[in-house]
């Protein structure tokens, strides 16, 4: 495939370049985890790369920051091990593959919001099943927190739990929103969300699951790529010569050696499966 060609909008977490006035090349370079302990937070804030993701939950009116699930209503999180990060304080291995944490020393959006205050951009990614109005009451909670921090322009909210990404677009439609797709199903509905509103122009696709076919739909319609989560040196670079505008990575040095790539390139490049490339679905 040659390299993607479409215009498209700039973004709002091209490194906060709507705050600072400053704009960057593609494809931004996305810590992936990076936001959601303060440890991880302050390297990201240290590194070059232009946007830290985080994930968030909803909970007794507060968004809090974490990517564990918490076991009911025990005060504990628990999760598998990420590759490329190290456990987070207090943590017990459970087996090689899954460990368990108190849930304590939480992490709210808004202190992660205090803290980047811009410098970066922000990628949330929402977590959780809500019932009833609680998707509503998330999105509404998730706006008025990027408002009070004037997180409009280096702040994008995005995710699989579609009904929340819904009504925050419904509630703060400047806000910048990326539908998250890693399944069959979830394209499908995708392909009818661009066909449909012409905003739906942004999304965060799992590396493996771009391939040529649903890499050319997305060119054609002027949609703006993010791909998640990319580990391994190579494929990120073939992902990179072929035009996608965003790379989502556990590893900063391997994001950092993406800006000068994209300079140095004078070919395109061809789009693969990569279904033989190092990362993973757990994000």
């Amino acid at each position: 495939m040659t390299r993607r060609q479409t215009r498209r909008e700039t973004s709002p977490t091209r490194g906060g370049a709507g705050a600072s006035g400053r704009t960057s090349s593609r494809p931004l370079r996305i810590a992936h985890a990076y936001g959601n302990t303060r440890d991880r937070l302050r390297a990201a804030l240290a590194a070059p790369i232009d946007v830290i993701e985080l994930d968030a939950w909803y909970r007794a009116g507060q968004v809090w920051v974490r990517h564990e699930r918490r076991l009911g209503f025990l005060p504990l999180l628990v999760d598998k091990q990420m590759p490329g990060h190290s456990l987070p304080p207090l943590s017990l291995p459970l087996g090689r593959r899954w460990y368990v944490r108190l849930d304590i020393n939480r992490l709210k959006l808004d202190d992660v919001l205090d803290t980047v205050a811009g410098s970066k951009g922000l990628l949330v990614d929402v977590k959780g099943s809500y019932r009833g109005r609680r998707n509503l009451e998330f999105a509404q909670s998730l706006v008025r927190k990027i408002g009070e921090h004037a997180g409009e322009t280096w702040v994008a909210v995005c995710g699989q739990k579609w009904p929340v990404l819904d009504d925050v677009r419904a509630e703060a439609p400047g806000l910048e929103v990326r539908y998250s797709v890693e399944r069959p199903d979830q394209w499908e509905k995708f392909m009818r969300l661009v066909g449909d509103d012409e905003r739906v122009r942004r999304v965060c696709i799992e590396h493996r699951f771009l391939n040529e076919e649903r890499a050319l739909f997305l060119d054609q319609r002027g949609v703006d790529v993010f791909c998640w989560t990319v580990d391994n040196r190579d494929r990120a670079q073939r992902l990179v010569d072929a035009g996608v505008d965003g790379v989502i990575s556990n590893d900063p040095d391997l994001l950092a050696g993406l800006r000068s790539a994209v300079r140095d390139q004078v070919n395109g490049g061809g789009l693969e499966s990569g279904d033989d490339a190092g990362a993973g679905h757990d994000r």
